[in-house]
């Protein structure tokens, strides 16, 4: 007996993806925040063409991943067999679970499957998952996750060709999906000049010297204490050595604390984590091992102790307490951030725009807040008046020097919940003048409208045209295309022609 009922927002977003599917987009991106209930949308779509007699890999990259879906697919009654290590090989089951590291080693063994769905897609340009993507080029695929970007704001454009969106952060706070949130946050900030960025992200080992400061440990634990006190929370440090240290200063406080690591054996990660989950322990503190899957309904608070340049890392981690507890009805979470990550990429609820044009530059989000200097409260940059206090805003200039006088102090950071403007379907551009226009936006080169059109020219004459709406000479397209294609229409380049029956 099916358990589980789907939402209106979810019926919407399964005919979205339908419909792209129909409309000869075989490789569609589903964008939902957190808390949405991805697998289940997943599921359902899986369930409809497993019955039709097709074959389905829904492949995740995190062993913790594997569990909780293949409980959710029980609960959707989808008989399906596991393509890990450690689980009993059933092949001949036409839906599989597949840890993508696993499936990627016995592609030749793997029947190939008429339907992908690729869990957190976000990291679907790595190798990995394109070894996969190579072995099955006539399957329909559909990725699903919060962030559709990679690292550094690279898009996601080389792989798919249209995106749905689902429901905003706010809906979801309104419909009960998500818990509504309290942000602090300091007032003075983190001195960062000297961390040095690589491929993207600041380098673990100089953000260990900043975070790993006696005070800054020590304001951790007293603003738990000021915020969150009893609340169970997960901490996310630095690296080993900061997360022990973190541990140890709440152990210290007699504040129950753990540390836990990906070289933890695997039988006392998960002793450690059931422990958190009846309460036993406060405090979880790691090393970005509990970001992505992490799914522990009583957990009331997070704890942000590690600066990020990701906003897919920042997402996925302060949103970590939002999910409601069916025991606290009234649950609000406690985001504590210690390292201004929402001045980089706004608060939890910000709304995005996703885009599949190739790689735009990564864009800094300025924070929306500034701080009340009367009673402490963060409100939106646009307030003229306090709502807690009254106190009326000046200028920028007095409120910078009035910023000085929070140092060490953390402060409420307050936003309203904004509008649902409904689902945004976003194609990939494909046509030279699609390209032209993402070139006068982003002040590119025409060269690069031209390098990125052409892999989507299917004819001579579509390099022609290229060349046309670039301003090159008939000689670029002759030298451009093959010798022996450049009389016909025959396709060059083409992508995988489209299957004709409807899979969902």
């Amino acid at each position: 007996m099916n358990k589980i009922s789907l939402r209106p927002y979810q019926k919407q977003f399964i005919d979205d993806v339908r419909n792209e599917f129909s409309q000869n987009h075989k490789r569609v991106v589903g964008v939902a925040p957190c808390g949405a209930g991805k697998t289940i949308m997943t599921g359902w779509m899986i369930r409809e063409v497993q019955r039709r007699g097709k074959r389905v890999i829904f492949f995740v990259h995190r062993h913790e991943l594997i569990r909780q879906t293949s409980e959710t697919f029980e609960q959707l009654e989808i008989p399906h067999g596991i393509i890990s290590a450690g689980y009993k090989s059933q092949l001949d089951l036409p839906v599989q679970i597949a840890s993508v590291q696993t499936l990627a080693r016995r592609l030749k063994t793997v029947p190939a499957p008429d339907f992908l769905i690729c869990d957190e897609c976000h990291h679907i340009l790595a190798n990995t998952y394109r070894q996969v993507l190579d072995a099955y080029p006539d399957a329909y695929l559909l990725g699903v996750t919060a962030t559709p970007q990679r690292m550094g704001g690279i898009n996601l454009g080389d792989v798919f060709t249209s995106m749905v969106e689902g429901p905003n952060v706010d809906q979801l706070i309104k419909l009960g999906n998500l818990t509504d949130f309290r942000y602090f946050s300091h007032a003075d900030k983190i001195d960062l000049h000297n961390v040095r960025t690589k491929f993207g992200e600041y380098v673990n080992s100089d953000l260990a010297k900043v975070m790993g400061d006696k005070k800054i440990i020590g304001n951790i634990v007293d603003n738990y204490n000021r915020h969150a006190a009893g609340k169970s929370a997960i901490c996310y440090c630095v690296n080993v050595k900061h997360s022990k240290q973190v541990a140890d200063a709440f152990n210290k406080k007699g504040i129950c604390a753990a540390h836990c690591d990906g070289e933890t054996p695997k039988i006392k990660r998960a002793q450690l984590v059931e422990d958190f989950r009846a309460g036993k322990i406060k405090i979880l503190c790691n090393a970005e091992l509990f970001s992505e899957g992490f799914d522990v309904p009583n957990m009331q608070a997070v704890i942000l102790a590690r600066p990020t340049q990701s906003l897919t890392l920042f997402i996925q981690q302060a949103m970590r307490p939002m999910r409601p507890d069916p025991s606290d009805p009234n649950k609000v979470a406690v985001i504590i951030d210690h390292v201004q990550n929402y001045s980089r990429f706004g608060l939890p609820n910000a709304i995005h725009k996703w885009s599949l044009a190739p790689n735009p530059p990564k864009r800094h989000l300025p924070a929306p807040v500034k701080f009340c200097d009367q009673c402490g409260l963060v409100v939106p940059m646009a307030t003229h008046v306090c709502p807690c206090c009254s106190y009326e805003f000046i200028t920028e200039e007095d409120e910078e020097e009035r910023l000085r006088e929070h140092e060490g102090t953390l402060l409420h950071i307050e936003r309203k919940l904004g509008n649902f403007s409904g689902r945004r379907i976003t194609h990939a551009p494909t046509s030279p003048e699609a390209f032209m226009e993402i070139a006068k936006e982003k002040n590119y080169q025409v060269g690069w409208v031209a390098h990125q059109a052409l892999k989507y020219a299917k004819s001579y004459e579509d390099c022609l045209h290229i060349a046309d709406v670039c301003g090159y000479k008939r000689g670029w397209a002759y030298y451009n295309w093959p010798k022996d294609d450049r009389k016909s229409t025959s396709s060059y380049r083409r992508r995988p022609k489209h299957l004709s029956e409807r899979f969902i």
